[in-house]
């Protein structure tokens, strides 16, 4: 499966169950062994003659590199002669590699046919796909109803992330009626199948006490199962709850810790954060150019909060300190780099 999140927005392809019958079962069996050569020997006569379910298995195989060389172009083919008898997970591949040009030009125009396809078919991965297409405006005029009617497809087959993405329109009040019940239901669906979008979410609907009784041991709980998965929004809430002590004891160093976390992966509200916890020396060695530093990494990502954190602190600075600032702030913008300076700097006499 192809997949892409921020606020979890993909586009998926996908492998379903596929009906079996004598020679594909065969194929079917050997797969799931590990033994993609003999699932080939057994599915390429029937794709030759015709079976649009052997075709799309082959389509997969080279789609993937499993018994054969990976090759988009070949896997493109097989899911076109596929797509072409109406098999409806061959059209969403297709699609798929449609939108991103993989083995066959670039076309959103192609993708889109090729999703509207695959959704009527019923295919929930389609269905999601078209969702996240018109909430983007991807192709399509961005239309949030429409969205949220092909979420609501893919969700009643158990999507995980078009619950996620559905509850998501349902808190903003797009495109549906705001209804914080609804969205906190979907996301705690969600959540129970490990989908980290959904897990933050509903640690998020039991933080605000949106659509279900707040309970902040509750909002820990979901938040470290996202967090486990590297989810940074959910590193960045664990950081704030043992900032403010909301259902744990308040412990600065631990939410410098979580900060941190989310911070190394290029979270502006966890490196503002951070740059707070150096501006006021709490739990850190107070450092007001260090601050700065990363006021000015948050703020670029246009963080309003961090762009007046910057003119403030800039108030408090001589400008041979702001350019160490802007100087600090470059060194820590490189790749990998962000904890071993940040602690280096830390140990740095507090300026």
């Amino acid at each position: 499966m192809h997949k892409l999140f921020n606020l979890t927005f993909a586009l998926a392809m996908i492998l379903p169950g596929i009906p079996a019958h004598a020679g594909y079962e065969e194929g079917v069996q050997a797969a799931e062994r590990g033994d993609f050569a003999a699932a080939i020997r057994e599915w390429q006569p029937l794709a030759d003659q015709g079976d649009p379910r052997a075709q799309f298995r082959m389509g997969l195989c080279y789609d993937n590199g499993e018994g054969v060389p990976p090759d988009p172009a070949e896997a493109a083919r097989w899911y076109q002669r596929a797509a072409d008898q109406g098999n409806a997970d061959a059209q969403n591949n297709l699609a798929w590699a449609y939108s991103h040009g993989a083995g066959v030009p670039q076309s959103d125009q192609k993708a889109l046919e090729w999703y509207e396809k695959s959704a009527i078919g019923g295919n929930a991965w389609a269905q999601f796909n078209l969702g996240v297409r018109y909430q983007e405006g991807r192709g399509v005029p961005q239309k949030y109803g429409e969205a949220a009617r092909w979420y609501k497809l893919a969700a009643e087959q158990g999507h995980p992330i078009a619950m996620a993405n559905l509850g998501l329109l349902l808190t903003d009040g797009r495109g549906v009626t705001k209804d914080d019940a609804l969205a906190a239901t979907l996301f705690r669906l969600s959540a129970e199948q490990g989908l980290d979008i959904g897990e933050h979410n509903l640690g998020l609907a039991y933080r605000l006490g949106r659509g279900i009784e707040q309970d902040f041991q509750q909002a820990r709980l979901w938040y470290m199962k996202a967090a486990a998965q590297g989810y940074a929004a959910s590193e960045h809430n664990l950081g704030a709850l043992y900032e403010q002590g909301l259902g744990v004891d308040k412990n600065l160093g631990t939410a410098q810790q979580w900060y941190r976390r989310a911070a190394a992966r290029g979270f502006p509200l966890s490196v503002n954060a951070l740059g707070l916890l150096y501006v006021r020396g709490a739990g850190v060695p107070q450092n007001k150019i260090l601050a700065c530093a990363l006021f000015l990494i948050a703020g670029s990502s246009g963080n309003q909060l961090a762009l007046r954190n910057v003119q403030q602190v800039r108030t408090e600075l001589d400008q041979p300190a702001f350019e160490q600032a802007q100087a600090l702030a470059q060194q820590l913008s490189q790749p990998g780099k962000f904890l071993e300076i940040l602690d280096q700097r830390t140990a740095d006499k507090p300026a």
